[in-house]
């Protein structure tokens, strides 16, 4: 089975297209025989996905550090739970254990997960596809900040292009697991 790693918040947000998107993420991940792999917490986001995951039949693999187990409850119905000592150890199984990485909505940790993939792929440490799921313009002027790093010359155009950015679930789950099958 091929895994995806999503990165996303363990708080809900107050967007309810973003709940929606997350749920309908989860049936189509599912239905196409993909693995979710994520931060193993119940609460927001995190939960929402696995538990749709979950539900229409997929598979879901939590990697947690064992700090965060009181604060974001892992989800007890989990495939696989993996707890570990630190956040650098999740990370990094959270690499290994993923074919393709997907990030949603959320705060710094999810922007700390997202760059530190995004920025192993550059250096060739990664060979894996990312995208960003850009819901209602979340990620917008992320990307703005992205164009003014080229434009000043931190990175160049390609490495700015290196994830995948789009509104549809469909379409970026598509396009990063076809990325996938070309790069294995």
């Amino acid at each position: 089975m091929q895994y995806i790693g999503i990165y996303l918040g363990a708080n809900p947000g107050n967007c309810s297209a973003l709940t929606q998107t997350v749920t309908v993420l989860g049936e189509q991940m599912a239905k196409a025989g993909y693995g979710l792999v994520y931060g193993g917490s119940s609460q927001g986001l995190m939960g929402l996905l696995a538990e749709s995951v979950l539900s229409h039949g997929g598979k879901a693999k939590g990697i947690i550090t064992e700090q965060l187990i009181p604060q974001e409850k892992p989800l007890a119905k989990l495939d696989e739970l993996i707890v570990v000592d630190s956040m650098q150890e999740r990370k990094l199984l959270m690499q290994q254990h993923s074919q393709a990485f997907m990030v949603l909505p959320g705060g710094l940790g999810t922007l700390e997960e997202a760059f530190e993939t995004w920025n192993a792929i550059k250096i060739g440490i990664l060979d894996k596809p990312i995208g960003f799921l850009n819901v209602e313009g979340y990620f917008d002027g992320l990307f703005t900040f992205i164009s003014g790093c080229v434009t000043r010359g931190f990175l160049t155009a390609k490495q700015a292009r290196i994830p995948e950015i789009s509104a549809d679930t469909q379409l970026l789950l598509d396009s990063l697991m076809l990325s996938e099958e070309i790069i294995s």
